[in-house]
């Protein structure tokens, strides 16, 4: 599991502003109690499906989450696009494949399979790594927006 104390203290900051007790956070946010204290504590950075929902709540883009941004501006897509439906686009207009995006990103290639067979989406890890890569932000490479700006 990886850790940011970035994403930890824009965590807090985010929440801090809710109203209601702190043990009400994890159901407002959508999210398992668990799941919170090892943000809380430990700056754990959970799983991306995790991620957009604290991400939808709040408005903002899953960069400004991470704290890899202080850009808080996020406009949401107007048209709901997939990981899958993203990543396949990405790859046509890159020229790239299955297999070269594997080898860039150190990963086998039954991995990028799972995301085009199985619907999955990759690891926090990996989405950074593809969306730099790829020159686009993990919100547009999730479909989460329609803004490519790539953060440095």
């Amino acid at each position: 599991m990886e850790r940011s104390e970035e994403f930890k203290q824009r965590f807090m900051e985010l929440i801090s502003d809710l109203d209601g007790k702190i043990s009400d956070i994890p159901k407002i946010l959508n999210i398992d109690y668990n799941v919170y204290i090892k943000i809380k504590e430990l700056g754990i950075i959970p799983k991306p499906i995790i991620l957009i929902r604290i991400a939808d709540y709040f408005n903002i883009s899953i960069e400004y989450l991470l704290g890899r941004t202080n850009n808080s501006y996020f406009e949401k897509s107007n048209m709901k696009l997939s990981f899958l439906d993203r990543y396949q686009a990405l790859k046509a207009e890159k020229h790239l494949t299955d297999y070269v995006i594997a080898q860039k990103l150190h990963i086998s290639t039954s991995y990028t399979t799972n995301w085009k067979n199985k619907h999955y989406i990759p690891s926090i890890i990996n989405l950074i790594l593809l969306s730099e890569e790829l020159k686009v932000s993990i919100d547009y490479l999730l479909g989460r927006t329609d803004d490519r700006i790539f953060y440095k």
